[in-house]
């Protein structure tokens, strides 16, 4: 019977993808590049092979949930059961998993190996011999195959639309499957890698639930930790599987090592910092200037209980809620006006005199990383945009881009004196102090919607300056639900949202600047840029054959959108700071792509946590 079932699937197969042949596995895949992994490496090098496990790590996280589906259409998942932040995920393994130390390389996890067309037209993987779920039935291709058709089919659009690539799951031998590609997606290098970190749910647990429905039991996994005790909402243990198949692995050698990772939920940043001070949680990245400059003065931090550090990331820092125009509307069309307004924004020196030096100045959508457009453009970038000469302004093939030159206070007379005289040559003239269209009479008005109170009055200062121009302006800053319909919806003349792109930003790109998205419901195109040369070059990052060509079409793009004014760069942030209590191990390692995945590395130190908690005790 099973030498008929094999035979029934190989048929089927031939019928979708054609005659059989060999193809040859690799034990990584890296996107546009080599991995940096030989076959056969022990263990990543940011970790401790040889760390014990044990102990419990406590992390604060913000707002509630109410989920463990991830797929489920509606609800708030946990955090611990993200489904495309891989590391995030303690419950479910994937077929590939991610090298923190690497621009974005994935190596095999539940998979033994991987194989792909030359033009991405399929990607196949291997599965290992061995993988579990924590019941102990084994992973089997069926429930890779069923895992992908129920995303594709049934899980809600974030998960759903981005696995529309794959024309068909096959599975072509024991512990083998294939997925081929749609026409439109072939030659897209990300296909593998998007591929490789889905989560693989088992087929026997789901066949009998609805995966469309939130739910709160916990569901079975096949990953490092299980889902433990929990409050919904507000708590959640996640308890580590002693016996978890995959813990020798060179992919998992030295991580995962907390007995316990527990995840305290609050609806207040300001309540985080006042937790992890009263040893509540143990640690907490600060986003906020004011309090990590003075808010950690405390006995525990003088006595070297309680540790501050700073930490950089692998991936590009990206800007900092900058401010975008509604594209839709005529006066934003103009390139004069726009620049206008670019020129009257204050600089982030004055911000940063505020700011305890926080930020750092964000000249690039694509800030602390190689894909900032620099200089001139190079021979690379100009085969792309030469074609596009009289479609972008001539300055991207003259000027580095940089930013408006501001005083350390105030506002810029020089830059104010080039604004009036950009917008008069766009038509708007002043007339009783107020800035008005020459031809309508409109008055030139500007209604900010922010996401925040915080991120309102941080406009005020701005705001302040455009009414030497005559523009005159109001700030909102809805309940969140109605901020979010708003940008969606257009109701708003400018709003800001952070950018922050890892090392494949493909979608990314393609979902927040291209018109097709601008045309499409719920993508993230809130500024409705619609651009055909934005169109081109960003066609031109899918296009990229090697990481050289990948790294010159994301400058030539940066160069374009930043001369055109269509948002305004103005902070970013390449420090992470973070408070910790001094009670785990660490291992030595450079930059990594995630600052939070330091929960998976770290270690419990029992000397260290005595001393801690009996400081805690004494006190």
């Amino acid at each position: 019977m099973a030498r008929g079932w094999a035979a029934i699937r190989l048929v089927a197969w031939l019928a979708i993808c054609g005659p059989v042949f060999a193809v040859e596995y690799r034990h990584g895949y890296a996107f546009l590049s080599e991995p940096k992994y030989a076959p056969g490496f022990s263990h990543f090098d940011y970790v401790n092979p040889e760390a014990p496990k044990g102990g419990m790590i406590r992390v604060p996280e913000m707002g509630n949930w109410d989920n463990f589906n991830e797929a489920s259409l509606r609800g708030r998942v946990v955090r611990g059961m993200e489904f495309w932040t891989r590391w995030r995920n303690y419950v479910y393994d994937s077929l590939m998993d991610m090298a923190m130390d690497e621009p974005a390389t994935t190596y095999g996890l539940l998979a033994e190996g991987i194989a792909w067309a030359p033009d991405f037209s399929w990607v196949q993987f291997k599965l290992r011999d061995g993988p579990r779920w924590h019941d102990g039935v084994p992973v089997t291709v069926d429930d890779v195959v069923f895992s992908f058709n129920a995303y594709r089919v049934d899980a809600r659009p974030a998960i759903s639309t981005p696995l529309r690539i794959i024309d068909s799951v096959a599975v072509v031998g024991p512990r083998e499957v294939r997925f081929n590609i749609v026409p439109a997606a072939h030659g897209n290098p990300i296909v593998p890698r998007r591929l490789g970190v889905v989560p693989i749910i088992p087929k026997h647990y789901w066949a009998e639930r609805d995966i469309t429905r939130t739910t709160v039991e916990p569901p079975l996994g096949s990953g490092p930790y299980r889902i433990g005790e929990f409050v919904v909402g507000r708590w959640i243990k996640f308890e580590r599987v002693a016996d978890y198949w995959a813990k020798d692995l060179p992919v998992m050698k030295g991580r995962y090592n907390f007995d316990t990772i527990k995840m305290d939920y609050f609806r207040d940043d300001q309540v985080q910092t006042e937790a992890v001070k009263a040893h509540v949680v143990d640690l907490h990245l600060e986003n906020v200037p004011r309090r990590w400059s003075q808010s950690y003065n405390i006995p525990a931090l003088e006595q070297g209980y309680l540790k501050k550090d700073v930490a950089r990331t692998l991936r590009p820092a990206g800007l900092w809620w900058p401010i975008f125009w509604n594209l839709e509307q005529p006066r934003f069309q103009d390139i004069r006006v726009r620049e206008a307004l670019w020129l009257a924004m204050p600089g982030i020196q004055w911000g940063n005199r505020r700011s305890y030096g926080f930020w750092g100045e964000g000249k690039s959508f694509f800030h602390d990383s190689e894909f900032a457009a620099r200089g001139l453009p190079s021979e690379r970038e100009l085969e792309l945009l030469e074609p596009l000469r009289g479609q972008i302004p001539e300055r991207v093939f003259t000027d580095p881009f940089d930013s408006a030159p501001h005083g350390e206070l105030g506002w810029h007379r020089d830059n104010l004196e080039r604004a009036a005289r950009l917008l008069r040559e766009a038509g708007w003239v002043i007339e009783d102090g107020v800035l008005v269209h020459e031809q309508t009479g409109e008055p030139f008005h500007i209604r900010f919607v922010a996401v925040s109170p915080a991120l309102g009055r941080a406009f005020i200062a701005y705001t302040r300056i455009l009414e030497r121009l005559g523009i005159s302006s109001s700030i909102k800053a809805p309940e969140i639900s109605n901020w979010l319909y708003r940008m969606r919806s257009g109701d708003f003349d400018a709003g800001a949202i952070f950018f922050l792109p890892d090392n494949t930003p493909t979608l990314l790109i393609s979902n927040t600047f291209s018109s097709a998205a601008a045309d499409a419901a719920y993508s993230d195109n809130w500024s409705n840029l619609r651009d055909p040369a934005v169109d081109a070059l960003i066609a031109h990052v899918y296009a990229a054959k090697n990481w050289d060509d990948f790294v010159a079409a994301l400058r030539a793009l940066d160069r374009v959108l930043l001369w055109n004014f269509y948002w305004m760069p103005n902070a970013s942030k390449t420090q992470y700071p973070y408070v910790r209590w001094d009670k785990f191990g660490r291992p030595q390692h450079g930059r990594l792509l995630w600052v939070e995945s330091l929960v998976a590395h770290w270690w419990w130190d029992e000397d260290k946590a005595a001393r801690v908690r009996a400081f805690a005790e004494s006190g």
